[in-house]
């Protein structure tokens, strides 16, 4: 382990520092401004969960450089690699070859450096959960009350970074009910994993009413499941007379009146011909609001539309928008990632004004293309990992629930190291986490690359024990 360290300290910081020898300046994209912007004012809530300008502000309270916030989150995700790494290794003593492999892919992983650089929560979401998930290990095969705590401490952390984290209760409660613990711990656990969160959203729903009027937990997720509905709208029939609102009969009005939009996407939330939009305008001018008042006061609204839409026609839905939303789930895009800035050589004033740059003009000392080349790979070895894991799980409980002349090799899947709960607890995320990124946005692969960790180290951990009839080491010796 030490032997470990010694290399691994050094390989962060060089990789750091020619890193940034090619990208002198952090990458902004439109997300960027508006946690800059919710960290400049002190604001409480925002479109996005608020976490992320928080910890802008923790950043900004020690030095304003946006090296010192990129060198951070470069830490961050490295050591959330590094505590993953030494947490299997001890826990499942997998055979010294995929340590290795597991080592150096944590450790030299090119995408961490351009997460890291982009002022934006992934890199921040990422650590989190894949720290909180490795603690859900400790707690499995270690349960005690000082691992339950410290997994609904990270559970608040990821909450108010993304709200993802709403469906992370469901994981938590799986890793709970499969320790070796009686009913009382089992049921605390799971019963505190909600609670923390139900507070969470009580909190932030209270702040929304103070600041807009409106007594909303998400706006945002309003205005996406009113995206996600609008799909299927040139296939459906609306009878406006059956809407549930008058709200949203005039809101219907707008859809009618415009043409249909049909790659899926966000572009029903962001682009100014929308009908959400332009209903959305409508109102900012009637009620004579701020537009981040008026973007939380049509939530409701929204909410109350698409789901009205959605749960009459859950056919239509499916086909029209989870079946596409499924496939690029599989194989999302880079989107942002794809080239340094957006392609821009210059940054907001914002951005400017928060990092005391000389100017707004930024620079690098490489093509802005650079990284969508090395980076181009990514979603296809995503949807690789997929597929490697899913056929890993189903043949790993084949193999498992053999016949008796199999006995040996059952007990060496099956036994005490706790590898089969750690795996029943990966498939459970592996399914939650599909269910409601497929159902509740448009995935990008930046979104999906705590999983893609996640999935490479137990893949490789399922496929050892499975060859390890053929090729004998400690995890054959240990299970």
């Amino acid at each position: 382990m030490t032997r470990k360290w010694l290399i691994a300290i050094p390989a962060i910081l060089l990789q750091f520092f020619i890193f940034k020898h090619f990208y002198p300046y952090a990458s902004f994209f439109q997300d960027s401004y508006s946690y800059i912007y919710a960290a400049m004012e002190h604001d409480v809530i925002g479109y996005r969960p608020i976490g992320y300008s928080w910890f802008l502000r923790l950043i900004h309270a020690i030095s304003a450089s946006d090296t010192f916030l990129v060198f951070i989150q470069y830490c961050l995700l490295q050591g959330a690699g590094l505590y993953l790494y030494f947490s299997v290794v001890r826990l499942f003593s997998p055979r010294k070859s995929i340590q290795h492999l597991l080592f150096f892919f944590l450790l030299f992983d090119p995408l961490l450096l351009y997460l890291a650089n982009v002022v934006s929560s992934d890199a921040l979401f990422i650590a989190l959960s894949l720290i909180w998930l490795t603690t859900l290990l400790w707690l499995v095969r270690r349960p005690s009350v000082r691992h339950l705590l410290l997994q609904l401490f990270l559970l608040i952390l990821i909450f108010y970074t993304r709200y993802n984290a709403l469906c992370y209760p469901v994981i938590a409660a799986a890793a709970v009910l499969l320790t070796r613990k009686g009913a009382v711990f089992k049921l605390t656990g799971i019963v505190s994993s909600v609670l923390v969160l139900v507070f969470g959203v009580l909190i932030v729903r209270e702040a929304t009413r103070q600041q807009t009027g409106v007594k909303i937990f998400s706006a945002f997720s309003a205005w996406q499941i009113a995206n996600n509905a609008l799909f299927m709208y040139p296939y459906i029939q609306v009878d406006p007379s059956r809407l549930p609102s008058a709200e949203c009969r005039e809101l219907d009005s707008f859809v009618r009146a415009t043409p249909a939009h049909q790659p899926v996407d966000t572009w029903y939330m962001w682009d100014p011909q929308s009908p959400l939009k332009k209903y959305m305008q409508m109102r900012q001018k009637k009620e004579h609001t701020g537009y981040f008042t008026a973007w939380n006061k049509v939530a409701p609204v929204y909410s109350e539309y698409g789901y009205y839409l959605t749960t009459r026609h859950p056919w239509l839905f499916t086909r029209e928008y989870l079946w596409p939303s499924a496939r690029i789930f599989f194989y999302p895009d880079l989107e942002m990632l794809m080239r340094y800035n957006e392609g821009e050589s210059k940054v907001d004033q914002t951005a400017k004004d928060w990092f005391h740059y000389g100017s707004t003009q930024v620079r690098i000392a490489c093509s802005p293309d650079l990284q969508g080349r090395l980076l181009g790979p990514f979603p296809a070895f995503y949807l690789a990992i997929n597929l490697a894991f899913v056929l890993g799980a189903v043949w790993y409980w084949i193999q498992g629930k053999g016949s008796a002349g199999s006995a040996g090799f059952r007990d060496a899947l099956l036994n005490k190291s706790g590898f089969r709960e750690a795996l029943l607890m990966t498939m459970t995320f592996f399914a939650v986490n599909a269910a409601f990124c497929i159902f509740a946005t448009p995935n990008m692969f930046r979104y999906q690359v705590a999983p893609m960790i996640w999935l490479f180290v137990f893949t490789l951990l399922t496929y050892d024990r499975l060859f390890s009839r053929w090729i004998p080491g400690p995890a054959a010796r240990k299970g």
